[in-house]
């Protein structure tokens, strides 16, 4: 469950979901981490839910989807 910095997280969205040898991104979830902070999380094939609402993602919502 990697989560990555804005920087990165546009970059990615600017691939179209490629980066480098990575697999396909699938989407990317905005969310404030327990320590207030904003994150990017990326959800591969099978992994779509990873980032949900828990004591560790909160506010979770989707900041890019593949195919969009």
């Amino acid at each position: 469950m990697p989560t990555v910095s804005k920087r990165l997280a546009d970059e990615i969205v600017a691939g179209k979901g490629w980066y480098d040898t990575d697999p396909r991104v699938e989407r990317i979830v905005e969310y404030t981490d327990m320590g207030g902070k904003k994150a990017y999380g990326l959800e591969y094939a099978g992994q779509i839910g990873k980032y949900s609402e828990s004591p560790y993602v909160r506010e979770p919502k989707v900041y890019w989807r593949a195919g969009e």
